[in-house]
């Protein structure tokens, strides 16, 4: 009996130390913060690179303190993704041109830990095990003691940084961002 409860006792060790390391793994995306101002409109060219191919599309995005809505084009102009966030929910539609590798709402967790204050960033990090750090020219996203996500800003900009290159090593791809035209709106 000894044996046998000793080999229970086991299995239950590694049953349950499988499910804490599920635990563990990290998400695919970093939690979303919220809509912030000013109200603006942003065009940008949005460059994908992944090892075996990579991708181009133009996005346009509007935003204010409620909500964020952003439209991915091809470059002959047809319409790939629309959605919008209000800062808890996520609605979009996805075009079937758009390859499944592209996933809209990677894109708009990207643009925010590039582009968004570091205050809302960290607002949305709180009490979650990710963590940011920063400079000048870079911003680098953990989970846990894992680094997630470079963002390297090659042309800063005190208001909207111009060009930025972000690579995200947890999805194994590499945007390269191109601010075309930045426009605020009025409130």
């Amino acid at each position: 009996m000894p044996l046998r409860t000793a080999f229970t006792f086991a299995f239950l060790c590694a049953l349950l130390g499988g499910c804490a390391a599920l635990n563990f793994a990290p998400p695919e995306l970093m939690p979303m913060a919220a809509p912030e101002g000013p109200s603006r409109r942003v065009v940008q060219q949005i460059k994908v690179e992944w090892p075996e191919h990579q991708a181009a599309l133009l996005g346009v995005m509007e935003s204010d303190k409620k909500h964020i809505a952003l439209a991915g084009l091809s470059n002959e102009g047809f319409s790939l993704f629309n959605l919008s966030y209000d800062g808890k929910t996520l609605v979009m539609d996805k075009s079937p041109l758009l390859p499944d590798s592209v996933a809209p709402e990677s894109i708009i967790a990207d643009l925010q830990l590039a582009f968004w204050s570091l205050a809302a960033i960290q607002k949305g990090l709180q009490g979650t095990p990710w963590r940011l750090e920063f400079d000048d020219k870079q911003r680098r996203l953990y989970f846990q003691d894992l680094k997630m996500v470079d963002v390297n800003y090659v042309v800063p900009d005190a208001v909207w940084p111009k060009s930025v290159e972000l690579v995200n090593y947890r999805q194994n791809y590499r945007l390269h961002i191109q601010t075309i035209s930045y426009e605020a709106l009025p409130e």
